[in-house]
């Protein structure tokens, strides 16, 4: 395997291309961009050691640059600055879809690089960047196309579990729509959803279907002997019809189902496009009965005056400050924090993409009250999901009943 090493220090580069060598790789050095440009424009290598701070450049502009060259290997980022300028970079080139695949802090250590080079000799990478990605799905596909699909039931509500922190018992099942598309697959929410939100009368439609069939899993799930409750997300859109908790209770009377039986879910910049007209309908809904959280907690730009103004239940912690908790302080301090706010206000945590046991055993340290993730489960198709819940609750009352019997 081939490395090329920048730095704008000589004696660095050579130390990190002589450690490279001792592993068996070829390896090059360059101290100026230009050379490096030129260098991986001709010849990419399997792995670049990139430094940051490069005298007149820096290594933020080489990640564009890569970018733009649709460079597909392996990224290691190295810095003498802090463990958060490391973490931005790394962010910077992730959203390149550049594989970064380790970042240093300086002064890097021969063991520490053989570790890393040896990870990228176990898994090698090729990335294709986003300017090689096809167009988004959403971009062939019409509100005609997602109101066809409603109508022609090729809509799906799948469900993903949220448990317990304390006893592992699941608490409530978020209902995550899915699109059998006949050209185009399996289409996530992502793809069809901006198309919908388009138009109010379709993203009301949508609504109202999630709202429809949420209800009847729940029925069905009660009648099995699983009652869950089901959280459903709903739009911006929503918000904006006075009439929107009216219709929304009227769907759970019509099929007596007790209110608390059906949660809401609002992601926090949602929550901040129209203060007092969200503030009034989330007030009706929670006058109603329907636990609501706010969503994807922590990404938005006026958090706490959110939480002030809005009636909300629970606080849905984004993955964005979970999936990183066991190797950042950052992270770990947020984390804990936004657990001890929602404490101190009576609301519920949950923690979302909890993907690890690692993750999930400091969240439970820390205090929250419900983790999702896939550490657990994906989101499973009805069928799926029921036999999912079946066997996770005979298994947790065999542990429940082992515990106890050892107490």
């Amino acid at each position: 395997m081939h490395l090329v090493a920048l730095d704008d220090d000589e004696s660095i580069a050579q130390f990190m291309a002589t450690v490279a060598r001792d592993r068996g790789w070829t390896a090059q050095t360059v101290t100026h961009e230009a050379d490096f440009q030129a260098l991986i424009s001709a010849t990419p290598p399997d792995a670049i050691m990139l430094d940051l701070q490069l005298g007149a450049s820096d290594g933020v502009e080489q990640l564009h640059f890569l970018h733009s060259e649709g460079y597909g290997g392996a990224i290691v980022l190295i810095s003498g600055f802090d463990s958060r300028v490391l973490a931005s970079a790394q962010q910077i080139g992730d959203s390149l879809g550049l594989s970064v695949a380790a970042v240093l802090e300086k002064p890097a250590r021969a063991a520490r690089i053989h570790e890393v080079l040896a990870a990228i000799e176990r898994n090698p990478v090729t990335v294709t960047p986003p300017a090689t990605v096809a167009p988004p799905e959403h971009a062939s596909i019409s509100a005609d196309d997602v109101a066809h699909a409603i109508s022609a039931g090729r809509m799906e509500l799948y469900l993903q579990p949220i448990v317990s922190a304390k006893g592992r018992g699941v608490t409530c099942a978020e209902a995550l729509i899915r699109w059998h598309h006949p050209v185009l697959g399996l289409m996530q929410p992502d793809s069809f959803i901006p198309v919908a939100e388009e138009n109010a009368d379709m993203i009301d439609r949508l609504t109202m279907w999630v709202a429809e069939t949420g209800v009847a899993h729940y029925r069905r799930l009660a009648e099995l002997g699983l009652e869950t409750q089901i959280c459903i997300n709903i739009s911006g859109r929503n918000l904006c019809a006075r009439d929107f908790p009216d219709r929304m209770a009227g769907v759970l009377e019509r099929c007596s189902v007790p209110l608390g039986a059906i949660a809401l879910e609002i992601t926090e910049s949602v929550a901040m496009h129209d203060l007092e007209a969200t503030a009034a309908v989330l007030t009706r809904l929670r006058l109603k009965g329907f636990p609501i959280a706010i969503d994807d907690f922590g990404t938005g730009h006026s958090m706490l005056k959110t939480l002030r103004r809005m009636p909300f239940t629970t606080i849905k912690i984004d993955k964005s400050f979970v999936s990183d908790l066991a190797t950042s302080n950052d992270s770990l301090t947020i984390v804990r924090s936004v657990i001890q706010l929602a404490r101190d206000m009576r609301l519920a945590s949950v923690a979302e993409g909890v993907e690890t046991a690692e993750t999930a055993r400091l969240l439970t340290e820390l205090g929250i009250d419900s983790l999702q993730g896939f550490h657990f489960s994906r989101p499973l198709p009805f069928d799926a999901f029921a036999t999912w819940l079946r066997a996770w609750s005979r298994d947790h009352a065999a542990l429940t009943s082992a515990d106890q019997g050892r107490a």
